[in-house]
């Protein structure tokens, strides 16, 4: 497929508000697929080069960029900065700079014919491998010579997937559904697809066997060693009397909730990696959590899941998760292995010696997890009791507050508790210490716009526009305006620490009336964690909207308490956790 038939579609996609618009737009370009570009198009899509869990990095930041275009154009930097002042996007800049092809150069640069998805995906990966000495300049001249090779359409984009600012604004399920229409001809065959997807972690990979094997294909994925699986969900609700209620079991296991870092070990061997809740690999932060795994665990192979907390081995407690935050690092590793120590606790296990464990029930998962792991300093299995007595259970989660825990997690102990990847299920239901509001817990939201500042706010901005996500419909939906809870100093940096993710419209996944408009737009990337007094109905929301009502949801008195950089956008408050918690407010009154 010519480069220049994507790039068709890329302006169909970023043209278009209606997400099944860019269902339509999406299941056309697939059916011209072939099985040699198949899954590098669901990867431009959705501006990437691979499955985002093998951390191939591009490496091109905004100033290798605007080197790459000044070379390609015959300009000097200072030339295309002034251009990037004026238009604010480095694809605008390519398109409006670079000439016509040039031919000649080195090899390794020189594209002689149309640029095809196969050659920019090969084009981009040579850049993503270049290391060591004199790699920098390599990939200046690399992505020099592409958009030498390109037409001015073409520059727009390849700058923008150069830099990872795609901005077409699809996620995941949106390409799922539009594989689905493609393929199996509507978007109600998702269910299938999704499933493959939670557990390989890789839409490329799904899209290539759909292709290549039809749906029984698909549904023939099986989980894998160092690919990982989308962790499962708890739900939530807004008393503990309905735990018993809505957990679906009469034997409930309560485990230690932890305020720390949501990983996902692969054991192989002797070797092991390490995934966040994020999916990405961070192996090389936690050394004494590879080691321990290695060492600790009783099988040749297994997949597990638990949290790292930092952990005070001196006083014998968990610290809290700021404390942790300081260990995201790539350099000086060593140096805060030994200043914050962490502590691996293990609560399931997916997969052990070629077999997976996602369809055994609960407390089968928990009984072969203490089977094979062998307690030491940096690893541990969550402590928890089993009960069918509330009291019991409320007897243990205050154990858990005194001990400066997050809370817990009560776990169906049923026949049918499987491990259900990429759910949020109510076999799991956390519960957290009440805070100082009506609502029993905070909301992790999306911000995905901002409004000016005024006053002593000018010159940054005022407030956010925060969304809950709607995962049937792979869309955020607007639940508050966001401006208290935030220091003066955390307000001046939110211009710089949302720059990024900046847009000069409203995504195309993110719904909001016009009442609510922003002065600027984010692309759904950052997610923070907010109180509130309550969840009201209004007009001006858009959370769980009712057309024939003209109205939705918000959160009352919002209150800023941390960012979530843990979090990805579709892991963040769903609309019909909100829409529940509604509704568990109109039972109390």
């Amino acid at each position: 497929m010519k480069f220049s038939r994507l790039i068709r579609s890329f302006e169909k996609l970023e043209k278009t508000s209606s997400r099944n618009a860019m269902i339509n737009v999406l299941a056309e370009l697939i059916k011209e697929a072939t099985m040699k570009n198949i899954d590098k198009i669901c990867y431009f899509v959705l501006g990437e080069i691979d499955a985002g869990y093998k951390n191939i990095h591009l490496g091109i930041g905004d100033e290798m960029a605007k080197s790459a275009i000044a070379l390609a154009a015959g300009v000097n930097k200072q030339k295309v900065e002034e251009e990037m002042k004026e238009v604010g996007d480095l694809g605008e800049v390519a398109y409006k700079l670079v000439g016509a092809k040039q031919k000649g150069g080195e090899d390794f640069f020189t594209f002689e014919d149309a640029l095809s998805v196969e050659t920019v995906h090969t084009g981009l990966l040579k850049i993503a491998t270049a290391v060591g000495s004199g790699s920098q300049e390599i990939k200046k001249k690399a992505l020099a010579a592409m958009l030498e090779s390109a037409n001015p359409k073409e520059r727009r984009y390849l700058a923008r997937l150069a830099t990872g600012e795609i901005r077409l604004g699809v996620g995941d399920m949106t390409v799922l559904d539009a594989l689905a229409a493609a393929f199996l001809g509507s978007k109600k065959n998702r269910a299938d697809l999704e499933h493959a997807y939670n557990i390989c972690s890789d839409i490329g990979y799904v899209a290539k066997v759909l292709a290549k094997r039809g749906l029984e294909g698909v549904r023939r994925i099986r989980i894998a060693l160092n690919r990982p699986i989308r962790p499962m969900l708890a739900q939530r609700v807004s008393e503990m009397s309905e735990i018993m209620e809505k957990i679906g079991s009469e034997v409930v296991a309560a485990e230690e909730k932890y305020d720390g870092e949501r990983i996902q070990a692969h054991k192989e061997g002797t070797k092991v990696k390490l995934f966040s809740r994020r999916l990405t690999d961070v192996t090389d932060q936690f050394p004494e959590v590879v080691e321990s795994v290695s060492k600790h665990i009783k099988a040749e192979k297994a997949i597990l899941d638990g949290e790292v907390v930092a952990y005070d081995f001196d006083k014998d407690v968990f610290c809290p998760f700021q404390k942790l935050m300081q260990r995201r690092r790539k350099y000086n590793v060593k140096e805060y292995t030994e200043k914050i120590p962490v502590k691996y606790m293990l609560f399931d296990i997916l997969y052990i010696n070629g077999k997976s464990y996602m369809r055994k029930s609960y407390p089968e998962r928990r009984k072969k997890l203490e089977q094979i792991v062998e307690n030491e300093k940096y690893i541990d299995i969550t402590r928890r009791v089993t009960s069918s007595e509330l009291k019991e259970i409320d007897e243990f989660f205050q154990d858990c507050i005194q001990r400066c825990l997050e809370g817990m997690v009560c776990k169906s102990c049923a026949d049918n508790s499987y491990y259900r990847a990429g759910a949020r299920e109510w076999l799991w239901i956390k519960w957290k210490e009440s805070y100082a509001s009506d609502l029993s817990d905070t909301l992790d939201l999306v911000v995905v716009g901002a409004y000016a500042g005024k006053g002593k706010r000018g010159g940054t901005y005022g407030a956010l526009l925060c969304a809950a996500y709607n995962h049937d419909e792979d869309m955020f939906q607007t639940v508050c305006k966001l401006g208290t809870g935030f220091s003066d100093k955390q307000l001046g940096r939110l211009p710089d620490k949302l720059k990024d993710a900046k847009r000069d419209r409203p995504p195309a996944r993110v719904l909001v009336t016009k009442e609510m408009e922003a002065d600027y737009w984010f692309a759904p990337k950052y997610i923070l964690e907010v109180r509130g007094s309550e969840i009201t109905e209004s007009p001006a929301h858009t959370c769980n909207w009712r057309e024939g009502e003209n109205r939705g949801l918000a959160l009352r008195f919002p209150r800023f308490e941390r960012w979530r950089p843990g979090k990805a956008s579709d892991q963040a408050t769903s609309v019909q956790e909100v829409a529940g918690m509604f509704l568990g407010q109109k039972m109390e009154k």
